[in-house]
């Protein structure tokens, strides 16, 4: 005969499992939402920047190192 303890152990083991089981899933759903908020935000950055560069001429730099300022005097 299983006596008292036993079966309350048994079916504390249980809730444990299947409170980790549930813990583990709600880990999965919060990282599967994240990816796709990221992977959204970087496309919208890669569109914005297309956009924005497509939009503005670029300035010519001066002759000579590339990004250097042209200075009078």
């Amino acid at each position: 005969m299983i006596t008292h303890t036993t079966i309350h152990a048994q079916a504390r083991m249980a809730d444990l499992h299947d409170q980790a089981r549930r813990d583990a899933l709600a880990r999965a759903a919060r990282r599967a939402r994240r990816a796709r908020r990221q992977h959204t935000r970087r496309r919208a950055a890669a569109l914005l920047a297309a956009l924005t560069q497509a939009g503005v001429p670029r300035r010519k730099t001066a002759v000579g190192t590339p990004g250097t300022v042209m200075r009078d005097g």
